[in-house]
């Protein structure tokens, strides 16, 4: 990744797995001391507290504070939302816009994101290589930890080769320079881990949430790769239904989804709004404490990361959802329970009005700042690219004195809303099997996608009658995943010229180039936007992000930046 003096950050740390700094971000396992790669990894509890480490280092791609964050990243740059944030805030504009003339100077503003991914593939190849040479009580608890440790570096890579399509591939614990792989090598290695995954995992490890919630299950496993063949189809397929890379083919990909399905262990949400907090939680007082009917092991969950609320300024622990904080209420704290941050990735009004007005989901997904009284203030205030419209799927909570939920109940001195936010960021719901599922050409695939309606309406009113066409699949997924970081990937893996039409218009009303643009607020000034969104600045790059300037430097000009930027 860099020389062999400063990659990740110093190696040493990286060889003892990361677990003097894992603190008790997972399952509630704590800190474990020094030890080194040669006095580790030789008894069963040393390889369960180096899977925590592994646990821990896909986390820390949110939790250690690194901007942006892909959930923050892939936000930005979907059609849904605007940039956002204030006007020192450029980065976020670059993103949206593709165009690097918002923050010229800023040629590596992917390059914590970049590292801590490499931080979390290295812990994982060090505990699979040193697997051979551990004693295990079973060959059942072996097979666990190999398969979760294969299922979250296949995750890193996922997250690294669709962000930024070139990257190396390393799947032994070094610190060598290697060129970039070719995707098809990453793709088939992500699909080897995840079938591993699949294989070792026993169908009864972690089912009970109650006590293994953030595991990852074989059926976590069957549903990425689903995800993974998807992708792949859409993106350098054309969407035929073609093998992928690591011999995956649209039967085996529908195969997972109708296992998970079959297999009895998950299902929707009755009620949308109890699986995210902000949707379900009520205004109350810091006396009166958090009221809320937020079901954080709901059924429906197949794939979650955890974070906790016990970090501070000084403490090592780094266990806190850094991303939330970003998409909070830009400048005011008086509209409980929804709390403050910075105002990032403003929802459009275009996504916003996709939804019918019996649609669940959109009070669940949205918070329309006119309704709550807060539009009038702010719109005075230096918000970018605002538009009255939060996610709210992943806002902050406060109580009714403004001060933050997380931070007040936390039991470590010096809690505060930025580094104590708590809620679980959702990889991978049930309702996304169904679609994925019906997208896959299942028979019972009107089935499937009406289950996904009805919980939304109701009722069956809005039921198809026959088999649901791509289009209404993808435009049905617009809808139940808005605000939790999957549009871009979808909107993606519809084409080239999709993604470039639907990019070029989000600032419109009806989300097309041609129409009427919309008005926004930037730093107190009204103003429409609709003409920053140039057809060469978003071709160019295919969707793919800037290789961060300071990877190429350290690795002497190895690796090569993408096109575009």
């Amino acid at each position: 990744m860099k020389t062999k003096t400063i990659l990740y950050a110093a190696l040493g740390l990286m060889t003892t797995v990361g677990l003097t700094a894992c603190s008790e971000s997972f399952l509630d396992t704590s800190s474990k001391t020094e030890m080194n790669s040669t006095s580790f990894y030789k008894t069963q509890t040393q390889a369960e507290y180096a899977l925590t480490g592994c646990y821990d280092g896909y986390q820390r791609t949110v939790s250690n504070g690194s901007w942006p964050t892909l959930f923050q990243a892939v936000e930005t740059m979907s059609d849904d939302c605007l940039g956002g944030g204030g006007p020192d805030d450029r980065t976020d504009r670059l993103m949206d816009r593709f165009d690097m003339s918002y923050n010229s100077s800023d040629v590596s503003f992917m390059n914590g994101i970049w590292e801590d991914y490499y931080k979390g593939i290295y812990r994982c190849n060090q505990l699979i290589s040193s697997l051979p040479g551990i004693t295990f009580n079973s060959q059942t608890t072996k097979d666990e930890v190999e398969g979760q440790a294969k299922a979250l570096r296949a995750l890193e890579y996922f997250d690294l080769v669709r962000l930024f399509e070139n990257v190396p591939l390393l799947t032994t614990a070094t610190n060598d320079i290697v060129p970039q792989a070719k995707p098809d090598s990453v793709y088939a290695q992500i699909v080897s881990d995840l079938q591993d995954a699949v294989k070792l995992i026993p169908a009864s490890s972690f089912a009970d949430k109650s006590t293994n919630l953030g595991r990852i299950t074989k059926y976590a496993a069957e549903g990425m790769l689903a995800r993974v063949y998807l992708f792949y189809d859409g993106v350098y397929n054309n969407n035929e239904g073609k093998e992928m890379p690591g011999k995956l083919t649209k039967a085996q990909a529908l195969s997972y989804c109708e296992d998970i399905i079959s297999s009895g262990n998950y299902s929707l949400e009755s009620d949308f709004k109890n699986l995210w907090p902000a949707a379900c939680t009520e205004a109350t007082t810091t006396a009166e404490g958090r009221k809320t009917t937020y079901d954080e092991a709901s059924n429906e969950i197949l794939w979650v990361v955890k974070f906790n609320n016990d970090q501070n300024w000084t403490n090592s622990l780094i266990d806190g959802n850094k991303f939330i904080i970003n998409f909070g209420l830009r400048n005011v704290t008086a509209y409980a329970p929804y709390g403050n941050g910075w105002g990032a990735c403003p929802i459009t009004p275009y996504a916003k009005g996709l939804y019918l007005s019996d649609d669940s989901r959109y009070s669940a997904s949205i918070i329309d700042c006119r309704q709550i009284g807060a539009y009038k203030t702010q719109i005075s205030t230096d918000c970018m690219d605002y538009t009255g419209y939060v996610n709210k799927k992943y806002c902050p909570l406060i109580f009714k004195d403004g001060t933050s939920m997380p931070a007040s109940e936390t039991t470590v001195d010096g809690g505060n809303m930025q580094t104590n936010q708590d809620q679980n960021w959702i990889l991978m719901r049930y309702s996304d099997v169904l679609l994925m599922a019906a997208e896959l050409g299942s028979p019972n695939a009107m089935k499937y996608f009406n289950m996904v309606r009805e919980r939304a309406y109701g009722n069956t009113s809005h039921d198809l009658t026959a088999a649901p066409t791509k289009a209404q699949i993808w435009q049905e997924r617009r809808l139940e995943f808005m605000g939790e970081g999957i549009r871009y990937f979808d909107l993606r893996r519809q084409g080239l010229d999709a993604f470039v039409k639907a990019e070029l218009g989000q600032a419109t009303t009806n989300g097309t180039a041609g129409g009427t643009a919309i008005t926004v607020y930037n730093n107190r000034t009204q103003t429409t936007i609709a003409s920053t969104y140039k057809d060469e600045n978003i071709r160019q790059k295919r969707g793919f992000l800037q290789i961060p300037n300071d990877q190429i430097t350290r690795s002497g000009n190895v690796y090569k930046q993408n096109q575009g930027w």
